[in-house]
């Protein structure tokens, strides 16, 4: 179901990540058609929004973190008023990237290619060491399209712009996760997994990414919920 776009809008949610930034922004503009480069400042009490609009970006300020999802659907209605989503296929990436964002070009070579409509990037170890709410995620996604996906809640994804379109359609805004896999497929969309060697800056601990974990767990269980277990 994919026709071939002519640009690559890429949004990038960010927090605090000024020291990594520039080097996602600059790796970003150099992957193939891009177009418009949206960082999403998620109430970030660094320079992550001033570095990110000197690297080249176009940054949206938000004036409390919301989170990655939130984030993510501030910078897709960003893209839709200044490119809209006829003949633009969309990138998720991390801000935490750098220089291997660069990387992010195999998600979007299968996409212009008109072989896939969602490719989502898998790292090395992924099922291995999978949280819960990434198993949460996965078994929802079999049950009720019967596809087994082993990162559904990567934070690196690229739709075709037919796909784009398609998500874009529904009331709920567009962000990345079960739900909008689930939609896709069930519309007849080609998903695939891209092993990728990103490299990220190392994993927070503690008492606040358990209760990042658990919200994100909550969050793929009312995803899943809304849509049903029928294929």
């Amino acid at each position: 179901m994919s026709d071939t776009p002519g640009t690559v809008a890429v949004v990038i949610p960010a927090r605090n990540e000024a020291a990594r930034i520039a080097l996602t922004v600059l790796a970003a503009l150099r992957l193939p058609r891009v177009g418009p480069v949206v960082v999403v400042d998620d109430a970030s009490t660094d320079s992550t929004a001033r570095v990110a609009e000197e690297s080249g970006a176009r940054v949206v300020r938000l004036p409390t973190a919301l989170g990655r999802a939130a984030a993510q659907r501030r910078g897709v209605a960003a893209v839709r008023e200044t490119a809209g989503t006829g003949r633009c296929c969309l990138l998720f990436l991390d801000a935490d990237l750098g220089a291997s964002a660069d990387q992010a070009a195999a998600l979007v070579e299968p996409v212009l290619a008109g072989t896939a409509d969602l490719a989502l990037a898998v790292r090395p170890g992924a099922p291995e060491r999978a949280g819960a709410a990434t198993r949460r995620a996965r078994a929802g996604i079999q049950r009720a399209t019967g596809v087994l996906v082993t990162a559904p809640l990567t934070g690196e994804l690229c739709l075709s712009a037919a796909a784009f379109a398609a998500a874009s359609a529904g009331a709920a805004p567009v962000a990345s996760g079960p739900g909008l896999i689930i939609d896709l497929l069930r519309q007849g969309y080609r998903v695939v997994e891209v092993p990728l060697e990103l490299t990220h800056r190392p994993a927070r601990r503690g008492v606040g990414a358990a209760l990042r974990e658990l919200r994100r767990y909550r969050e793929v269980g009312r995803e899943v919920a809304a849509r049903g277990n029928s294929r």
